[in-house]
């Protein structure tokens, strides 16, 4: 079983790179996934803490990690009209849903 540490390493199986992200003139690197934009030191991560820097580029943390399964009935979807009475996979993975911030605020 791999052992989950604040640090993410390119040697964890779930810690893939990402390609939504840019260098700064700074040395920092800017990820470009939500709004927040985070800029990001070598061995740091976002805000979502699911998106860090490592080996001097973005990558994702949790990849093929769910954090929660759950049988729903298909009412609750957003297909809710596909197969009416029959049961769906519902599933997540952590991380941030920009936690207040949104393009039609001002």
């Amino acid at each position: 079983m791999t052992q989950v540490t604040d640090a993410p390493s390119l040697d964890d199986p779930w810690t893939v790179p990402t390609t939504y992200w840019h260098r700064l003139e700074d040395g920092r690197v800017q990820c470009d996934v939500c709004p927040r934009a985070c800029r990001l030191h070598e061995g740091q991560r976002g805000l979502c803490f699911v998106r860090g820097r490592v080996a001097d580029q973005v990558v994702l943390t949790s990849y093929g990690r769910s954090s929660g399964f759950c049988v729903d009935p298909v009412e609750k979807k957003p297909l809710n009209h596909f197969l009416p009475g029959t049961p769906v996979l519902s599933f997540g993975t952590a991380g941030c849903m920009t936690s207040g911030t949104s393009s039609s605020r001002p």
